[in-house]
């Protein structure tokens, strides 16, 4: 299983000594932490040949053979600026994208799309809970929604289109999986999900496109907090 290192200290600054890391797996309902030994040595930064001097406390250090830099005092080295969402987990280097949440886009022939226009609150099949999301094979106002399609104009504003896919409850030994999606720009396919067995990320370029269409099928399968980005 493959997890991402995150480095508590991202954006401050590095505590010395026994230092502690949060390990984030994208199939996991809770993260695990663990503390690990690293080497500490003096570690020289230099940007266009001119070295550059972190600030006190900001030592990089070395951990299985990966040198780790202080992420912010880099960014800023090189002109870049640095914004952490806690909320999200995510570190922006330049420009914070802008999100448009699918329930505020109207899609083509309607004021609102009857599936992604009420959102509910999620639990997939690690007990994670996410809000602005959808479930196919739930109610949402009139019935049960199961297959969907639904086409919106996009006249190249947006970047690109961003979810999570995962099931909604574990699956039986054995499984091919649950549900999948399909994403079309201007009516060539961008995206395959193919049956989901797990959390997965859904991130894709829409630059230039001028309509975007999503094929959903199957029950059981969480869509969770989609949107565009700007």
């Amino acid at each position: 299983m493959k997890k991402l290192l995150i480095i508590t200290s991202y954006l401050g600054f590095f505590l010395l000594g026994g230092l502690t890391f949060t390990y984030f797996s994208t199939s996991e309902a809770a993260s695990i932490t663990k503390k690990i030994e690293v080497v500490q040595d003096k570690i020289s930064y230099y940007v266009d040949k001119v070295e550059k001097v972190p600030p006190e406390g900001q030592s990089g250090f070395i951990y299985q053979g990966t040198t780790y830099v202080p992420m912010r005092f880099v960014a800023e080295s090189l002109g870049e600026k640095v914004t952490w969402d806690g909320k999200t987990k995510s570190v922006y280097i330049g420009d914070v994208p802008k999100f448009i949440s699918l329930k505020d886009v109207k899609p083509i022939g309607s004021e609102e799309d009857h599936f992604f226009h009420n959102p509910s609150t999620v639990v997939i099949s690690t007990g994670e809970k996410f809000e602005q999301s959808y479930q196919l094979g739930g109610y949402h106002g009139g019935g049960a929604v199961q297959d969907h399609t639904v086409e919106y104009l996009a006249n190249g504003n947006y970047k690109g289109f961003e979810t999570y896919l995962a099931p909604v409850k574990k699956l039986v030994a054995g499984s091919s999986g649950i549900g999948s999606l399909k994403i079309y720009a201007d009516n060539k396919l961008i995206y395959d999900s193919g049956s989901i067995k797990d959390k997965v990320k859904v991130n894709v370029n829409l630059e230039g496109a001028t309509k975007v269409k999503f094929e959903i099928v199957g029950s059981g399968l969480g869509i969770l907090n989609p949107k565009f980005v700007q």
